[in-house]
């Protein structure tokens, strides 16, 4: 009996770290859209810092342009993480929809940012999840790579980025 009531507390241990380890945000933009569901391998790096990928709405046509962006200082070329942006293209006129408000000193989280410094809002590897409209965009860090041991700036990114109707 003990060794049940172990793995029972155990298991619900571990569940709660997994879940401990994902961040969900919603984005100011409503609506009835949904999305064509798709999974895409990101790998950015110093060489290929930008990257946009086409999101198709569920009838097929172009309707999303998910962008990255590296952050860097002025006259420093090295980049301390990337900014994930979501852009409407119906509707260009935010940078991006993923904030929870179009003013970005009202969004506090940042879930928005793949933050490489010592001390992140969010840590790199916690799975972000973002509801926009009526689909979710899901962004995992899967590994990182920096330009050395202890130094905030990075050389590589990969990421799993799952675009779904469906919570995740």
């Amino acid at each position: 009996m003990i060794r049940w009531m172990l793995i029972a507390c155990l298991a619900s241990a571990a569940f709660a770290a997994d879940s401990a380890k994902s961040v969900y945000s919603e984005s100011f933009k409503k609506g009835p859209t949904r999305i064509a569901e798709q999974a895409l391998d990101v790998t950015l790096t110093v060489e290929q810092p930008r990257q946009e990928f086409k999101v198709n709405d569920i009838t097929g046509n172009p309707r999303y342009l998910l962008r990255f962006a590296p952050e860097v200082h002025t006259g420093d070329p090295r980049i301390l993480g990337w900014y994930v942006r979501l852009l409407d293209l119906h509707h260009k006129l935010y940078d991006s929809i993923l904030p929870v408000s179009q003013d970005l000193t009202r969004d506090q989280a940042q879930v928005w940012w793949l933050d490489g410094r010592s001390f992140p809002k969010i840590p790199l590897e916690t799975r972000r999840v973002f509801k926009v409209e009526q689909f979710y965009c899901v962004v995992q860090v899967k590994d990182v790579k920096r330009l050395g041991p202890g130094q905030p700036y990075l050389n590589q990114m990969n990421l799993n980025v799952q675009f779904t109707n469906n919570k995740p």
